[in-house]
């Protein structure tokens, strides 16, 4: 039964990009708004992700009929559109009538809730071009949460934080060394270090503090990581490692080419920072605070002097702590060495697609070319004469 409509502001929205936090914000906002002491029958949930056309225009008219009508045994009651795709950007909800039934669904909220009705929407993406969402920009209380961007220094720092504040959490602590290691090892994703965080904390049990051994022992490696003990090892000129890394590579279902236009993208960096050494406006070395030395000194560098540097889709510089790592992996080599692997590298791109050969032995071929110090080659030359 419909009820009378109020002015007051009781439409509270949480979303953006970042999945996992907006799943564990929105339950807790959701058991906060839910009616005390109405149990089961003050909340009502509408699972929000539609497939197609069918599946949205089902959740609106959900949407509707749980908005106008009252609650059991009270007024009171909060409805929840739950991990809703309908705000997005998204193909499967694109067609026409679902944008008349998302311009409704505005008009409703530009009217007001029925008394007593609270509207919590959870959803993940967001389209701002939307009315929809310009409505409730207006309507709602609204907190948008986005992925970290790694990409940028501020998304770095972001998820450095997000760290800090579980093991705060947890009562735990985490040495310099053991939070690079778990930097290294776990993928820059939030769900996925808070997983390997909880883990880590029952793995130490009651000890507070976590060590390196603790996070090798259990974090599970990322192909991020696997792509920079490649870097790493190539960098170090360790043969064995680098080889070891590309098999891990190629047992996780990396592409032999993928695996190549990977290493074209490390060694390009490699090469940029080995040119801004040799010119003197950057200096490299390791050890506690260096990264942070390194990355403060790119940041200073004059637009000039970083115009020819890769950029992303949003024309921003590679990420500085990223260059840091193909920095100190290209202090082994020579200008003239990182040119010639980029040969290499294009060599194998060659046989890989236009022969039959093994992709393994190309890869561990072009590998073995790269890591080996000039010394060595010389002397398997002469050796070979």
């Amino acid at each position: 039964m419909p009820a009378a409509r109020t002015e007051t502001k009781s439409v509270y929205l949480i979303g953006g990009t970042d999945e996992f936090t907006i799943k564990d914000a929105a339950a807790k906002l959701a058991e906060k708004l839910a009616p005390k002491g109405a149990g089961e029958f003050g909340i009502e949930i509408i699972e929000g992700t539609a497939a197609n056309q069918d599946e949205a225009l089902k959740i609106f008219r959900r949407l509707n009929e749980a908005i106008n009508t009252v609650g059991f045994f009270s007024a009171a009651k909060l409805v929840w559109l739950k991990n809703t795709n309908l705000l997005a950007d998204d193909k499967a909800v694109s067609a026409e009538a679902v944008k008349e039934a998302l311009g409704e669904f505005s008009d409703q909220l530009k009217r007001g809730l029925p008394d007593g009705v609270t509207l919590l929407i959870s959803a993940i993406g967001i389209d701002r071009r939307r009315t929809a969402y310009k409505t409730l920009e207006k309507a709602a209380t609204v907190q948008v949460l986005d992925a970290p961007d790694e990409s940028k220094q501020a998304g770095d720092e972001e998820i450095a934080d997000f760290i800090q504040r579980k093991l705060r959490a947890e009562g735990k602590t985490m040495g310099a060394a053991a939070f690079e290691t778990f930097r290294g090892l776990v993928a820059p994703d939030l769900r996925e270090i808070a997983n390997e965080l909880e883990k880590l904390s029952i793995y130490v049990g009651n000890r507070k503090e976590i060590s390196t051994a603790d996070v090798r022992a259990i974090c599970s490696v990322s192909r991020q990581a696997v792509i920079w003990e490649l870097t790493d090892a190539l960098g170090a000129r360790r043969l064995p490692q680098a080889i070891h890394a590309v098999e891990k590579l190629l047992g996780g279902g990396e592409q032999p080419i993928g695996i190549v236009m990977m290493l074209v993208g490390q060694l390009r960096l490699m090469l940029l920072a080995r040119d801004l050494m040799e010119r003197k406006l950057i200096s490299v070395r390791e050890g506690g605070g260096s990264n942070v030395e390194f990355v403060r000194a790119f940041e200073r560098l004059s637009v000039g002097v970083t115009a020819h540097f890769p950029r992303t889709k949003d024309g921003m510089l590679p990420n500085a702590w990223r260059l840091y790592r193909c920095a100190v992996a290209a202090k082994n080599f020579s200008k003239t060495e990182l040119i010639g692997a980029l040969d290499t590298l294009l060599e194998a791109n060659l046989l890989l697609v236009t022969t039959q050969l093994d992709a393994r032995l190309v890869l561990e071929e072009t590998v073995t070319k790269i890591a080996r110090h000039p010394a060595n080659a010389t002397a398997t030359t002469a050796a070979r004469a």
